[in-house]
């Protein structure tokens, strides 16, 4: 019995030492693979840091010019916190999208690539240029104030006319426009950068190739463009008939009676509020491209009321070209001159065309005015006296009416322009045409325009712009009074 206990220990304990044994190599080899896996884990992490690090050098960088990308400029620079004043320059270049078109799109990469290098060897230590997108690029100035910003911004303006690239023995090159602007410590770069764009939107206004710093009257021009109405809550406006209009009289001075009312469009919200052109008509002749209609029924509403008095009263519309551009067919009668004039004889009807327009298009507006004439329509002459004014214009249309404008009026002193209009007066007896002085707004402005001997005239002074059945009853009214006092 003693002798198969001993058997039987024995058995137990090599079987203990087997298993201790199996246990040992099992801890060793799970040792083993634990160490490759750590092997192959560190291996894998130092793949992602370098993958990592090329990731955030082509995000950082921009792929064409190696400028800085915009996500370096917006997330980078807001990320540390800013304790001093920098500068934003906002440069685009003048034409870029004619080289594309001329030339190719290859040798507007170049170009690109040429622009980029000549900013860059124009920066100051800390300062660097970032592409944000196309032919766009913003030059971050370190600790630098508006001032400042602006004489460095004209390094940089002849950095980008010296890049050039050739083609076919021809020198390629552009100017640039650049919007300057202050990045203070509290100020995000996305705010700052509308700033800037801002800026740069008015350098290009005066003509390219220009430098504007964002000065106090910028920022709040941008704030009020900023308030405005979108696209899409105008082509509501459209689609539910808020587009209206007004009409303002036009007097015949010498017979002391309203002759004509000029449509001024309007938008009246549901809760009352009138906005004026300047807040939506830009927007509103864009939409045009969507499909939205203009308010044409509304305009031919608000003219053949007049149309039918005894006698009858004409009515003007002023024609931009945004609206020429975007509706009228050459060579046919356009649907929207059809919807106009509907039941609306054509003679008392007058389409007033700034004279900027008639400037640059100046074929498309002949015919234009060829065709309406052909039908009875008269043309007038808007905004005359301003910008590029030009007499020698008159000689090259058909022109009906010439509309003094009221900056121009508003500023008569005997003696100065009053003799630039009896001038005018003159030649108006000599070619045909027939002169309304704009923007009469004292008892003086309408004395010295009728000593210059114009005879028709518009502006608050006369009679404010009101709903076209106000003017309705009005011009009845005083009609019953004159033929009571006669």
């Amino acid at each position: 019995m003693s002798f198969n206990t001993s058997i039987m220990t024995l058995i137990f304990h090599v079987l203990f030492l087997v298993l201790l044994l199996v246990a040992l190599a099992f801890l060793l080899y799970m040792l083993h693979r634990s160490r490759v896996e750590r092997r192959k884990m560190r291996r894998l992490i130092d793949r992602l840091r370098l993958s990592n690090s090329k990731l955030s050098r082509y995000v950082d960088l921009d792929d064409l010019t190696a400028a800085q990308s915009r996500r370096y400029l917006v997330d980078r620079i807001d990320r540390h916190k800013r304790r001093e004043t920098h500068a934003l320059l906002y440069v685009d270049l003048d034409e870029f999208k004619t080289v594309n078109d001329t030339y190719g799109h290859d040798v507007g990469d170049a170009l690109l690539i040429k622009v980029t290098d000549a900013m860059v060897a124009a920066c100051r230590p800390g300062d660097f240029v970032a592409r944000l997108g196309g032919d766009e690029f913003c030059v971050f100035l370190k600790g630098c104030d508006l001032e400042r910003a602006g004489q460095v911004a004209r390094r940089f303006l002849q950095a980008v006319v010296e890049a050039d690239v050739e083609v076919a023995g021809r020198r390629v090159i552009r100017t640039a426009s650049i919007g300057v602007c202050e990045l203070r410590p509290d100020q995000s770069m996305e705010d700052a950068l509308n700033v800037a764009d801002a800026a740069l939107y008015e350098a290009k206004s005066k003509g390219k190739n220009q430098i504007l710093a964002a000065d106090q009257d910028v920022v709040l021009r941008m704030r009020q463009k900023q308030s405005r109405p979108s696209a899409e809550e105008v082509g509501a406006a459209l689609e539910n008939g808020e587009i209206t209009y007004f009409v303002q009289p036009i007097f015949d001075l010498e017979q002391d009676r309203i002759e004509g009312v000029e449509a001024l469009i309007r938008w009246v919200k549901p809760d009352g509020e009138i906005l004026l052109p300047g807040q939506f008509l830009d927007l509103m002749a864009d939409s045009y491209k969507r499909g939205v209609r203009p308010p044409l029924e509304e305009a031919n509403a608000a003219a053949i009321g007049f149309s039918k008095l005894d006698p009858p009263i004409y009515c003007g519309w002023n024609i931009s070209s945004k609206f020429l551009n975007n509706t009228v067919l050459p060579g046919a009668d356009a649907e929207w001159l059809k919807a106009l004039l509907n039941d609306l004889p054509p003679e008392m009807t007058v389409f007033e065309i700034i004279e900027s327009t008639v400037i640059e298009n100046p074929e498309a507006t002949k015919t234009l005015i060829n065709r309406l004439r052909s039908k009875g329509v008269r043309i007038a002459l808007d905004d005359f006296g301003i910008g590029m004014s030009n007499l020698e214009r008159l000689l090259e249309y058909p022109i009906d009416i010439v509309k003094i404008d009221r900056s121009f009026v508003q500023s008569l002193t005997r003696g100065s322009r009053e003799g630039i209009m009896r001038g005018l007066v003159e030649m108006s007896k000599t070619m045909g045409f027939e002169i309304i002085a704009e923007g009469i707004e004292t008892q003086n402005q309408l004395d010295l325009v009728r000593a210059a001997g114009i005879t028709h005239a518009q502006g608050y002074f006369l009679g404010k712009p009101g709903t076209a059945d106000y003017w309705l009853e009005e011009i009845l009214r005083r009609r019953s009074q004159k033929t009571t006092s006669e």
